[in-house]
């Protein structure tokens, strides 16, 4: 599997659910259920590589002001939402946190910033499919985010993120 395909199920599964995280899980299970067992591994393995890649300093800033806080296992299942969201999202997000303001949350859009069951799908769809647990991945993940830290005393995300903390501190 590569990138674009990927994205094409990312896509694909999105197009099918109503902003819920119930009818996407649905959905993507369904997509992932026709693929060989070689490819779910793959795409889980795609998965884990964009999430890490989205292990920034600005990206947890935006999660916690999005989610009126984020814990450090929040901001892993934010980061599932992030991919979630598809391609055009997670890259124009990862260049500029504040491109996020664009996603609707709520009401009528996003059920929520973190999608904690995204990241569990391949591994369900692997083992219905095979009885066996999805293979671990063997790769280095990073130890810490990239980027400037952030501190939640004072106006610090305030400061670098004007918009969305704007818009979500409002609420």
């Amino acid at each position: 599997m590569d990138v674009s395909e990927f994205w094409n199920i990312v896509a694909a599964s999105k197009a099918f659910s109503d902003g819920g995280f119930d009818s996407y899980a649905e959905s993507l299970a369904e997509q992932l259920s026709a693929l060989s067992p070689e490819k779910i591994v793959e795409f889980q393995q795609i998965l884990d590589e964009l999430r890490d890649r989205a292990y920034s300093w600005d990206l947890w800033g935006a999660a916690y002001i999005m989610g009126g806080g984020c814990s450090d296992d929040g901001f892993t299942d934010f980061r599932s939402w992030l991919v979630s969201m598809g391609r055009e999202t997670y890259t124009r997000a990862l260049n500029d946190p504040e491109s996020l303001m664009d996603v609707v949350v709520g009401p009528d859009g996003e059920e929520d910033v973190f999608f904690e069951e995204f990241a569990y799908i391949p591994a369900r769809v692997y083992e219905a499919k095979t009885g066996q647990r999805l293979p671990a991945a063997r790769r280095a993940t990073p130890s810490a985010p990239s980027g400037e830290e952030w501190s939640e005393d004072g106006e610090d995300l305030a400061r670098r993120f004007p918009r969305l903390f704007s818009r979500y501190q409002s609420d």
